[in-house]
């Protein structure tokens, strides 16, 4: 049983290490219908979070994944050091591409702009009340 529930920890651990590669803020050019998206995760879940609200990811391939309330996939891509760098999303055939922006030095694993779905609602209201 310890075997099993270890197997198990060791898996999810290994899921949302991998999750970490996206997590950031990316901006999309002047003009777009959104301007930027935040990617965040919890426990096992990318969501993509942006003006228009905040959305999970369903995990289809390799740096890919689905958009189902816009029935989207969305595409990272990699530079030559196996950063993520950009974000493509394709919605009614038109493809959309946005640069990650470059992570705060404050925060030592890169992970800036992470942030759970709470947090981010409480940070967006509290502007909107001011």
């Amino acid at each position: 049983m310890a075997c099993i529930l270890m197997g198990v920890f060791a898996s999810v651990n290994a899921q949302t290490s991998n999750l970490k590669d996206y997590l950031g803020k990316y901006v999309f050019p002047e003009g777009s219908p959104v301007t930027e998206v935040t990617i965040t995760a919890e426990d096992t879940v990318l969501t993509i979070n942006s003006a228009m609200g905040s959305t999970p990811l369903e995990k289809k391939g390799v740096d890919t994944f689905y958009l189902a309330a816009y029935d989207a996939p969305i595409i990272f891509k990699r530079g030559a050091d196996n950063a993520v760098e950009t974000l493509t999303i394709i919605v009614q055939g038109m493809e959309s591409t946005a640069k990650r922006e470059a992570a705060s030095s404050s925060s030592p694993n890169g992970t800036a702009y992470a942030m759970k779905e709470q947090d981010f609602y409480d940070k967006v209201w509290a502007n909107k009340t001011r």
